[in-house]
């Protein structure tokens, strides 16, 4: 399940930021929290969508970095 999340997190980005970059965020930010994305577990989901939502913020704006993050948060439902 752990790997599901990231790639179900990928499914998520790439519409918003292309397959390269959705991965490479996700590895990113997964790195950042000091796991690996196989590690990747339903009680990181918070800290992963503030951190993404951080670093979409800059691209495509504070609503939709809100809103993807809000989608990364439902994951975990």
């Amino acid at each position: 399940m752990t790997d599901n999340l990231a790639k179900r997190i990928e499914i998520l980005l790439t519409p918003i930021l292309g397959e390269l970059m959705a991965a490479a965020t996700i590895k990113i930010q997964t790195e950042k929290l000091g796991l690996k994305q196989e590690d990747l577990s339903v009680p990181d989901l918070p800290s992963l969508a503030k951190n993404i939502q951080k670093a979409l913020t800059i691209f495509v704006g504070s609503d939709k970095a809100t809103e993807v993050a809000r989608g990364i948060e439902k994951i975990a439902a």
